[in-house]
């Protein structure tokens, strides 16, 4: 079997985990949920709810040392052998690849046009990018196989070659243009209006749809329940702490979803804009602000666009590794053809999707108030992922005898930290998820 390296492995998965929900999901839903009310329940979330989430599937990759059907499968006690199905969750992974690169795409053409000139009134904006996603089919498309085929590319040379590779190369390009654009921002009057956006006590702003918000973002925005996680953890490194691992990972995602907020919220508050924004904040706000910035706002404008598209490659990638690996060890399939099947099924349905947006196309591929593409989005997030969390917590945590699950930690968890960690797979995670899922029905 290929392994990563340590180095590699740490910076392959956290690659996956920062993609573009924490870099533009975070502010998004900091903006919408209260400023330092959200982010405080979302750390709170995140070291005692996804941390712990995330060493389960590490856990399930690591002791197996298979690919996630086949994992399941394995674990499965003779009685409830319908468990052996929840490795299917790798079909997420296409689903997800599919509208995720559709995005990407879009990320490349504003690229190209940061260094252009993008238009400097907000009529001209709003106009640009509705223009473009509604008719501009061709250009969608060009883009849209473009990133697909850098994704196939790197898969079809695997772990090492490919996803490893691309990761030590991404992830410090990543973190140096994030830590350029942080240091510029730090320089702007409006950056102490960001911080305190971000830092300063507001408690009355915590409310119960804050909270299940956080969970929520807490679990998504570490690749949790597509089958990621797991597979990459069986090519783990043989010797080191995985435990360790998976604090390192989870804590380099939680700084690039601050950082992003800290730049992102700078730039908004500078300029007057609304900091609540979904879709708008990358693609029309933003755009907007650094194109009234002049040269300097091309430059920035550049890197924030192609630092998007690093984070969002890297993730796009992750996403069909999983059901590479099960056809690869299945099947005893060649790479090449397994990545041929995963890549054109994605790439496919990544094309209805793109042009279930289209003033052209939107009419039949729209189903009870949602377009395809919005219903991929909503599918995996609202059900698919939460509902693979839920699972796995509740495999670990009520399947599995706690003996065989002390045994598998191999010593990495002990004592109090076992004990908490594992009521919190138990009983704390799984509600958590569920009323995530719940509120976002």
């Amino acid at each position: 079997m290929t392994r990563f390296s340590k180095a590699g492995f740490v910076l392959s998965t956290a690659g996956s985990a920062i993609g573009l929900g924490g870099i533009w999901g975070f502010p998004y839903l900091v903006g919408q949920n209260g400023g330092f009310a959200f982010v405080l329940v979302f750390v709170l979330a995140f070291l005692f709810f996804g941390v712990s989430v995330f060493i389960v599937e590490m856990l399930f990759g690591k002791s197996s040392g298979q690919n996630s059907v086949s994992t399941f499968e394995s674990f499965a006690p003779k009685s409830l052998k319908f468990l052996k199905y929840g490795g299917f969750m790798v079909i997420s992974g296409v689903l997800i690849f599919a509208f995720y690169v559709v995005v990407l795409g879009w990320l490349v053409h504003y690229m190209f046009l940061s260094i252009i000139g993008m238009p400097k009134t907000l009529e001209a904006t709003q106009s640009l990018w509705g223009g473009f996603v509604s008719s501009q089919i061709l250009w969608q498309m060009l883009w849209h196989l473009l990133v697909v085929a850098l994704c196939a590319y790197v898969l079809n040379r695997g772990v090492k070659a490919g996803i490893e590779k691309l990761n030590l190369i991404l992830m410090p390009l990543l973190l140096f243009i994030f830590l350029g654009l942080l240091v510029y921002s730090m320089l702007q009057d409006s950056f102490m209006e960001s911080f305190k956006f971000l830092f300063s006590p507001n408690f009355e702003k915590i409310t119960p749809e804050v909270i299940i918000r956080a969970i929520g973002q807490a679990f998504f925005s570490l690749s949790l329940g597509v089958g990621v996680i797991l597979t990459y953890s069986n090519s783990m490194p043989k010797h080191g702490n995985f435990v360790r691992f998976a604090i390192i990972i989870a804590l380099l995602n939680f700084l690039f979803c601050l950082v992003a907020g800290l730049v992102i919220f700078t730039f908004i508050f500078g300029y007057g804009a609304e900091p609540t924004e979904g879709v708008g904040l990358v693609f029309i706000s933003l755009p907007l602000i650094f194109a009234n910035m002049g040269v300097s706002g091309q430059v920035i404008a550049f890197l924030f666009f192609i630092s998007l598209i690093f984070a969002g490659i890297t993730s796009a990638v992750s996403m069909l590794e999983p059901l590479n690996s099960y056809l690869i060890e299945r099947f005893s399939m060649q790479r090449y053809k397994a990545n041929l099947i995963s890549v054109i099924s994605a790439y496919l349905l990544g094309i209805i999707a793109l042009l279930s947006n289209t003033t052209a196309f939107s009419a039949p591929l729209t189903f009870f108030d949602k377009n395809l593409f919005d219903w991929l989005v909503y599918l995996t997030s609202s059900f698919m992922l939460p509902l693979a969390g839920v699972f796995m917590c509740l495999y670990m945590g009520w399947i599995l005898p706690k003996e065989r699950v002390y045994a598998m930690l191999e010593g990495n968890l002990a004592g109090i930290s076992f004990r908490i960690w594992y009521f919190v797979i138990r009983f704390i995670a799984p509600l958590g998820i569920l009323a995530a899922m719940i509120n976002l029905i």
